[in-house]
């Protein structure tokens, strides 16, 4: 049993702006680049460790919601790709950046955002692959989302739950 009330603080990452603050985080999970993650609030940020330095630097500033702030980000798994995908659930949108690996040593740049309508996300989890991104909000349905041969995302499933069950064992 660890007691992590006596792990020592390694790092601070610094993520300012108004509305939640910082509402979510993902890791990417490439194995040959630098630790990096997204963190979710206001707007989304992309941080790295460099190792040189021995701190987390912001690479990378995405565009914020349209309105209202970051409710859950999700880094997909790297299987091959030459690009990262991150999803950000926004309340009543789904955005997916594509996130291309800079020619300049540890950067990534912005390459395309696709926006998806929603009744609502709340919830955003990519498949072990990364291929298909599943999004949930509080009406009971799981959307499922995959990339056509253009790379448009498209809603390939709607997984309604049996919200009576759950009434009913509540009461």
């Amino acid at each position: 049993v660890m007691n992590l009330a006596q792990w020592p603080l390694a790092a601070t990452v610094q993520c300012f702006g108004e509305g939640l603050g910082v509402t979510c985080l993902s890791w990417s999970t490439g194995r040959f680049e630098p630790p990096t993650l997204v963190v979710g609030g206001a707007y989304p940020i992309v941080f790295r460790y460099i190792e040189s330095s021995r701190q987390w630097n912001p690479i990378l500033v995405l565009p914020p919601p349209a309105r209202g702030d970051i409710l859950d980000v999700a880094w997909a798994p790297n299987v091959g790709r030459r690009y990262h995908l991150v999803a950000s659930a926004e309340g009543q949108q789904l955005r997916i950046f594509k996130l291309a690996r800079s020619m300049e040593a540890d950067k990534l740049e912005l390459e395309s955002t696709q926006t998806l309508e929603v009744t609502n996300a709340w919830r955003c989890q990519w498949n072990v692959t990364g291929t298909v991104l599943a999004s949930s909000g509080d009406g009971g349905i799981v959307q499922l989302w995959k990339s056509d041969f253009l790379g448009n995302f498209k809603c390939v499933s709607k997984i309604h739950g049996d919200l009576t069950q759950v009434a009913a064992g509540l009461s």
